[in-house]
């Protein structure tokens, strides 16, 4: 009689071994970034440590170092991306090859109304941010100055004399940044109700 030859099971651990293992994905340069801006956002720059950033990616502290070669660099790459992409959405209302000044300050009030492309958030914490440093305030300062200067030229571009281009160019600047400042709180709807007031007031149009 042939005899068989049963081959036992294989243990579950030996199944185990063979199964391929998910890796995590290396964090990178971006990712301790946006760690350091959201702490920036929710603590100040008190929040935005090493160990902190580390502790909320859930990695070591050496990880930071193979991007960062300190602190400081990675605080003056925070402020250098804030500068750059923050006002992205203002100098982009400018891009309209016709000049319609009204068709620009239409869209630089859809960057304040629908938050597109920017964070009023973020630029608080800067503001608060600039409070203790020199070098973030010149750079607070660079960044509303060419705010307004865009402002400035969309009232150019409806028209408006020089000084008064410059003047109203502020008085709208000013206003929006004392609204964030002051923390005023309305419904969405309640802000597109007044949208037409606020235009005539601040256009003259």
């Amino acid at each position: 009689m042939a005899v068989t030859h049963v081959r036992p099971p294989r243990p579950e651990s030996a199944s185990r071994a063979r199964a391929p293992r998910a890796r995590k994905s290396p964090l990178g340069r971006d990712a301790w970034l946006q760690a350091a801006r959201e702490a920036l956002v929710r603590e100040g720059i008190r929040g935005v440590e090493v160990g902190r950033l580390a502790r909320r990616l859930k990695v070591t502290r050496g990880g930071f170092y193979w991007f960062f070669d300190s602190r400081k660099q990675l605080l003056d790459e925070l402020l250098a991306d804030w500068e750059r992409t923050n006002s992205a959405a203002f100098r982009a209302a400018l891009r309209d090859p016709g000049r319609n000044g009204m068709a620009e300050f239409e869209a630089i009030v859809d960057v304040w109304v629908n938050e597109a492309g920017y964070s009023p958030a973020w630029d608080a914490a800067v503001r608060d941010w600039a409070r203790v440093s020199t070098k973030v305030a010149n750079a607070v300062r660079r960044v509303d100055d060419d705010r307004i200067a865009v402002l400035k030229q969309v009232f150019l571009d409806m028209g408006h004399p020089e000084d008064e281009a410059f003047v109203r160019a502020r008085v709208t600047y000013f206003h929006q940044v004392g609204y964030y400042a002051m923390g005023v709180e309305e419904p969405r709807a309640q802000r597109l109700r007044l949208l037409p007031l606020y235009t005539r007031v601040l256009t003259g149009r």
